[in-house]
């Protein structure tokens, strides 16, 4: 009976984790609860073994991720053609998929309790770090953006990315979990990780302080380019279903843009706003997307290459000057997996085309684009491009920055009208802000249905347009010219680094001591 009461504990214990992570992230939006999910599932893991523990790290993970992915239902019916049940499957099994990357969590820390004799203190920080980084989530997420509304306690990610922010809230997790009666019951009292933690948490508060001020000053001192987004308030269905409207939508709305503030240099479209296909070796197009619009405008769009033996599409962003010369094209590198791609499929393209047809009926065929480079506007400035996805992954900032040197701003354009009318969108902002601190720049996002936002190298919204409404937002986006390049983008991911150089490290020293044991 103790036995199967400790059981039962440790399994309320998990869903208590896992419903205060989806309560604490954005969309709730209760972010100091953030601080406290992991120590509820560090006392559901206590003292159990190793797959225990995976099981009781993957029930809080599932919990969390079906409060925060509950859009996914709609968003499968909707537009994948899926009946309640089957879009109840998917989410359950995507919930399920993404959920065991704290199994893994908490699989270490158990493991290096056991094997290594570490506290969960100081396993969890490096546990989280290193498997953030590493499980292949189809959404990539940091609980670092549960700090979009307090930017002070994210102004760390310039030194050690979102990973170093996640590391900080788990390492405060450990240090409250190592004052809990039952931690101290059976290990002793031991103050150095709560002593340790404190000390990191002050010295965050501390140089966040300092880095809003100081970059607060910068973006007041520095040149701005004066911008209008435009949010159509039309989304994915209405691309096809009302296809003149969506494109007359956007050019007329520019059009009132400029009348309204002719000052306005650029003027950014969401994500494949032109809803027709361009030819790649197309040099104007003024006459059939930037008609009357008399100002540089950026724009996602659709483009195609046409070569013998097919046609190769691609999801672009298209840069077009005031008299409607193509200034420059970018093409989406990191493509979404079942959404613009299928993985592995597409390298056979008679499966691919089979599974499109029968059974993934509105998957893309995009390929990826391989050129890592800014786009420039004609007085030279130089705006590192994403698309959609992309403003989720540290990585791909860095590599363009890294490949073609320091931009003055970075633009992203997005369609979040698939996700509904949820909390979908929102969080995808927080995590795109996230960019704007680890690099330093502004990020100019526009949307199609919201939200749409200008975002300060603070982590700090300047701008920001209401979700399913249609908007024009104008900005005076700071420039930071001085080629300045944080200490994030000169040296990437080094905690994750570190955290498997740490796990490595423990594997052959748990070898050695079980040979030495054996022996």
């Amino acid at each position: 009976m103790t036995c199967y009461g400790a059981g039962v504990s440790a399994l309320l214990l998990s869903v208590s984790a896992g419903t205060l992570f989806f309560l604490g992230f954005i969309g709730f939006g209760y972010w100091p609860l953030i601080f406290l999910f992991p120590v509820f599932l560090l006392a559901s893991i206590e003292g159990r073994n190793f797959w225990v523990s995976v099981a009781l790290g993957t029930l809080c993970g599932f919990v969390g991720m079906c409060g925060g992915y509950y859009w996914l239902v709609d968003l499968l019916m909707t537009f994948g053609d899926f009946s309640l049940p089957l879009a109840l499957l998917g989410y359950v099994l995507l919930s399920a998929y993404q959920g065991l990357l704290w199994g893994c969590v908490a699989g270490l820390v158990c493991w290096s309790r056991q094997r290594l004799g570490i506290s969960p203190a100081w396993s969890l920080p490096w546990a989280v770090i290193l498997c953030t980084w590493t499980y292949p989530l189809l959404f990539h997420s940091f609980l670092a953006a549960a700090f979009y509304r307090v930017p002070i306690l994210n102004q760390i990610a310039d030194l050690g990315g979102a990973y170093g922010v996640d590391g900080l809230i788990a390492l405060v997790a450990g240090g409250t979990y190592s004052l809990l009666p039952w931690s101290t019951r059976i290990r002793g009292f031991s103050w150095r990780p709560a002593v340790v933690s404190v000390l990191a948490l002050s010295a965050t508060l501390a140089y966040g302080g300092i880095q809003l001020s100081r970059w607060g000053i910068a973006s007041t001192q520095a040149r701005t380019l004066p911008v209008a987004l435009i949010q159509s308030n039309l989304g994915e269905k209405d691309k096809t279903e009302k296809r003149k409207l969506f494109l007359h939508q956007h050019q007329q709305m520019s059009r009132e843009a400029i009348r309204l503030k002719p000052e306005t240099e650029l003027i950014v479209w969401p994500e494949a706003a032109f809803n027709r296909a361009i030819l790649r070796d197309t040099t104007n197009v003024g006459q059939f997307i930037t008609t009357g619009i008399t100002r540089s405008v950026l724009s996602g769009s659709i483009t195609v290459e046409i070569l013998p033996e097919g046609r190769k599409l691609y999801n672009s962003i298209i840069l077009v000057s005031a008299t409607g010369e193509v200034a420059g094209i970018y093409d989406k590198i990191r493509l979404l997996a079942f959404g613009e791609s299928i993985p592995v499929v597409d390298d056979i393209p008679e499966l691919g085309r089979f599974l499109r047809k029968n059974f993934l009926p509105r998957t893309s065929n995009f390929q990826r684009g391989n050129a890592r480079r800014h786009l420039h506007l004609r007085d030279g400035t130089k705006l590192l491009p994403m698309i959609c996805y992309e403003d989720l992954l540290p990585s791909q900032s860095r590599q363009i920055w890294l490949e073609d040197g320091p931009p003055d701003a970075m633009v992203n354009v997005t369609n979040d009208s698939w996700f509904g009318n949820g909390h979908e969108p929102r969080i995808h902002l927080a995590l795109a802000a996230l960019r704007s601190i680890e690099t330093r720049r502004s990020l100019i996002r526009s949307t199609n249905t919201g939200v749409s936002a200008v975002i300060l190298p603070t982590g700090r919204p300047l701008k920001q347009s209401g979700q399913w409404t249609q908007e024009i937002i104008f900005a005076d986006v700071p420039l930071i010219e001085d080629g300045s390049t944080s200490v994030y983008i000169m040296f990437g991911d080094w905690l994750a680094w570190i955290s498997l150089a740490l796990f490595l490290g423990g594997l052959v020293w748990s070898r050695r001591a079980l040979m030495a044991k054996t022996s």
